[in-house]
């Protein structure tokens, strides 16, 4: 009987660490997420949401969705958006054709803000972005969604729920393996 029990015990803190390495959305209740809010700058991030932008020029946008690994965003996000480099559709294909709008210029956030009118009646999708161009954070209806970059890769994005003032309801946040 000790036996059986040492062996599932063996095996249990064998695979934990395999287990923990997949990825899922940690749910925050409000006293939560704003902990966490201090290490993501949330005012600054709000102060740029409140703030907007004067959008100046009409681009064409690339439409690709992301890979399966990737967790479901809010609004109709596209990965294409991460980076300015990869926004702007190149070729003149006319079928299935997105237009966003596009402002040049230094923002809270960094420089540079995308916005892309919501579809069927959903809010507009407004993509602010860091100087480097990689996405800082997105504002879609109730939610801003943040980045988290180490490097290259996005280590973590974290969702807050708003009010209509921008504050903190709650949130979610997704942890990359």
């Amino acid at each position: 009987m000790n036996i059986r029990i040492w062996s599932i015990l063996s095996l249990l803190l064998f695979f934990s660490p395999i287990l923990s390495l997949s990825a899922e959305w940690k749910e925050y209740g409000l006293k939560e997420v704003l902990g966490r809010l201090k290490y993501y700058a949330f005012a600054k991030i709000a102060q740029s949401v409140r703030r907007g932008a004067n959008f100046d020029q009409e681009i064409r946008l690339k439409e690709s969705p992301c890979e399966d690994t990737f967790p479901e965003l809010e609004g109709e996000f596209r990965c294409s958006w991460l980076r300015v480099s990869t926004i702007e559709a190149k070729d003149s294909g006319p079928e299935a054709e997105l237009v966003g709008k596009w402002y040049e210029g230094h923002t809270l956030a960094g420089k540079g803000v995308l916005s892309v009118s919501g579809r069927n009646g959903s809010p507009d999708l407004r993509i602010f972005y860091h100087t480097d161009g990689r996405i800082s954070h997105y504002s879609f209806g109730d939610r801003i969604v943040v980045f988290d970059w180490k490097g290259q890769e996005i280590s973590t994005i974290l969702s807050v729920k708003v009010d209509s003032q921008l504050r903190p309801l709650g949130g979610k946040e997704y942890f990359f393996p």
